[in-house]
């Protein structure tokens, strides 16, 4: 391969170890926190608020209706059934592997290292016929200098770049997304930390029995002494909750370490509530305070659907649009994931919101239907209702020409 100037390689497996990239380093050693923990993909998904926050993300998007939709002139869409994609979509995307599987690889991924890959194969016409994932650690990323394009190197052979499906996260340039856990290395580290101490308190059996306390200087023979002959009385089956009778100054020490001060829980609620803000998912969903009011947990599930999943999912149709699809097909087809379900919220409050927009005149039976997810129901269905009682502003209401029948006999 020649060197050329205007490029620059990131993520490259065959880099040198005496002078290698941030990246390699952290995939390989973990990214170096201020609690002293190495913090990698794997080992932040050993902390259980970790695994537990890209699990809801990416099984909440992987169970997501996808398809592909042909686009009628009037705007109606419907599923399109004999276009080559709608297999790879709905059935079988990879191997040996289901949609919901590749998507929740996918996202999985991109929630946790900031980047998704996936490698498409292509038919002699262009048709995508797979989709399968890539791990991050296996590509190698080749950025021109000057235009940002993309080169993609994977296990070592070059592939044509569209051949790559990349899903990128949070980015400062639009080229790469960031690494989540390096960025969160500090909150992760912590919780590890956490963690590793627990885990040593009882491994060391930071569990004590009896304890007595004297005020004197006792011998180690008394100190003998006393200790058999208070377990002779106390120790074993049947003979607990006996009562005691201390001498030689001796009282009992009654302070314990509790479970709840051995965990610091306190600061493993912090790290618990710090660990989920960086994902975007509310504590409800990792159940965590169950006594948290019904209301403020539909909202904060809103505000996750709307903060959280909506701009994943909208990246992730970009993307699938953008490389699955041709620029002319991209007029005749859309590639959409259906979330629909998740925004409306339920379907009484929904249908209250559809009477209310058709009976003011903001909506017409055919643009309820299409929200819905439904055909139209044909031109009748493009009318705007007007409420009668409306007028303009300023102007008088109509009078009655004709009295009433009963006016007329009164």
């Amino acid at each position: 391969m020649r060197f050329n100037p205007f490029k620059k390689k990131v993520a490259a497996p065959e880099n040198n170890l005496s002078s290698p990239d941030e990246w390699l380093v952290n995939t390989l050693l973990g990214a170096n926190s201020s609690s002293g923990i190495s913090v990698t993909p794997i080992t932040a998904l050993g902390v259980s608020t970790v695994y537990a926050c890209v699990s809801v993300i990416s099984k909440a998007i992987a169970s997501l209706p996808l398809s592909i939709y042909s686009i009628a002139e009037d705007g109606d869409r419907e599923k399109a059934y004999n276009h080559p994609l709608f297999d790879v979509l709905n059935l079988n995307p990879a191997k040996n592997m289901t949609t919901s599987e590749v998507i929740g690889a996918m996202v999985g991924n991109l929630v946790l290292r900031g980047n998704a890959y996936a490698l498409l194969s292509r038919d002699g016409l262009g048709n995508v016929r797979s989709i399968v994932p890539i791990e991050p650690s296996d590509i190698q990323l080749e950025i021109h200098a000057v235009t940002n394009e993309i080169d993609y190197v994977v296990n070592g052979k070059r592939v044509a770049r569209n051949r790559v499906l990349h899903l990128k996260g949070l980015s400062s340039s639009g080229v790469l997304g960031f690494d989540t856990t390096s960025l969160a290395k500090d909150t992760i580290g912590l919780a590890i930390a956490l963690q590793d101490d627990v885990a040593s308190f009882f491994k060391n059996g930071a569990r004590m029995g009896n304890i007595l306390m004297s005020d004197k200087n006792l011998k180690a023979e008394q100190v003998m002494r006393l200790k058999e002959a208070f377990d002779s009385r106390h120790k074993g089956s049947g003979e607990g909750y006996k009562t005691a009778i201390l001498t030689d100054g001796l009282k009992p020490f009654t302070e314990r370490f509790s479970y709840q001060d051995a965990q610091l829980s306190e600061q493993k609620k912090i790290s618990t509530q710090e660990i989920a803000r960086t994902f975007g998912v509310p504590l409800s969903k990792l159940q965590i305070e169950s006594a948290t009011p019904r209301a403020n947990v539909e909202e904060s599930n809103r505000d996750f659907v709307t903060s959280t999943l909506r701009p994943i999912v909208v990246g992730i149709e970009q993307a699938l649009n953008l490389n699955l699809l041709s620029q002319s097909q991209r007029k005749q087809f859309v590639i959409d994931i259906d979330m629909d379900h998740l925004l409306r919220g339920n379907l009484e409050a929904r249908y209250n919101a559809y009477r209310i927009g058709r009976d003011m005149g903001m909506l017409n039976v055919n643009e309820i239907r299409r929200f819905e997810g439904l055909s139209g129901i044909g031109p009748d269905g493009d009318i705007h209702l007007q409420p009668l009682n409306f007028v303009k502003l300023g102007s008088e209401p109509e009078s009655r020409d004709e009295e009433t029948p009963e006016e007329t006999e009164q």
